[in-house]
């Protein structure tokens, strides 16, 4: 009988000094940490700070025309209701009869949610970030907007809510027979209520804050924050906020007190 010899098997190769064995090939270089690749930029911190910026300045845009518009009620009833005509003849005849001012009222929806999207976003975020409470909750620095404005944020959204119901919808209308389209009859019948223009005047408190604070955020958000712009900041915000409280609070206000009739 002969026995079978039996080969050796070969020895591993060493892995190179300073080096564990080679499992697999190496990772892309643009791959992230899970290997899924490197994130967008709207999903990151910073990316989403731009976006909701960007939203917010589109509000802001679309705020101030709508303030504009809205002081024509001081001129008189034609000037106003033409007005309020022009905007759903507008586009025409490229566009259909107020298909134009649908448009818009779609986008500025989708700005307005995504803006208050990313705004929870972003404070979720960083309350996760945080893995203890403060031990101090004092506020010595924070400004009264700045502390506020979630708050101001949540008002603001019900009372557009309010506000559509009182004067787009036609929902609400104390005191008087709401008329579509008879936009000068309805403003002045809204605000003979007292209380209609108590809610306005607190609205636009909240909404004044919001603007004050917002748009100092837009321009440190887009960089415009060195030492060359920072007294030029606060008064422009100051102002913008100041100018909107103004332009919007005179017209519930000159209704009551008779100004406007």
């Amino acid at each position: 009988m002969t026995s079978a010899t039996s080969t050796p098997s070969p020895a591993p190769t060493p892995a190179p000094r300073g080096r564990g064995p080679v499992t697999g090939p190496p990772a892309s270089p643009s791959s992230g940490p899970s290997g899924l690749g490197t994130p967008s930029l709207f999903g990151t911190s910073i990316g989403k700070k731009m976006l909701m910026a960007a939203s917010g300045l589109f509000i802001l845009l679309w705020l101030i025309g709508h303030m504009l518009g809205n002081l024509k009620v001081w001129l008189n009833q034609k000037e106003f209701d033409s007005y309020a005509e022009f905007l759903r003849r507008m586009g025409e005849p490229v566009f259909p009869h107020s298909v134009l001012l649908w448009l818009i009222r779609a986008v500025l929806t989708v700005a307005f949610v995504v803006h208050v999207y990313l705004a929870v976003d972003l404070s979720l975020r960083n309350r996760r970030a945080r893995q203890t409470r403060y031990v101090r909750t004092a506020r010595v620095q924070a400004q009264v907007p700045a502390v506020t404005m979630r708050w101001g944020g949540l008002a603001i959204a019900l009372f557009l809510v309010f506000h559509l119901a009182n004067f787009t919808w036609g929902w609400i209308h104390p005191g008087y027979r709401f008329v579509r389209g008879a936009v000068y009859h309805n403003v002045v019948g809204n605000f003979d209520q007292w209380w209609l223009v108590l809610i306005y005047v607190a609205a636009m408190v909240a909404l004044a804050l919001h603007i004050y604070h917002g748009t100092w955020s837009i321009f440190q958000t887009f960089g415009v924050n060195s030492r060359r712009w920072d007294r030029v900041i606060p008064r422009t915000a100051g102002t913008v906020a100041v100018v909107m409280f103004v332009g919007f609070v005179s017209v519930p206000v000159g209704v009551l007190v008779g100004a406007i009739q």
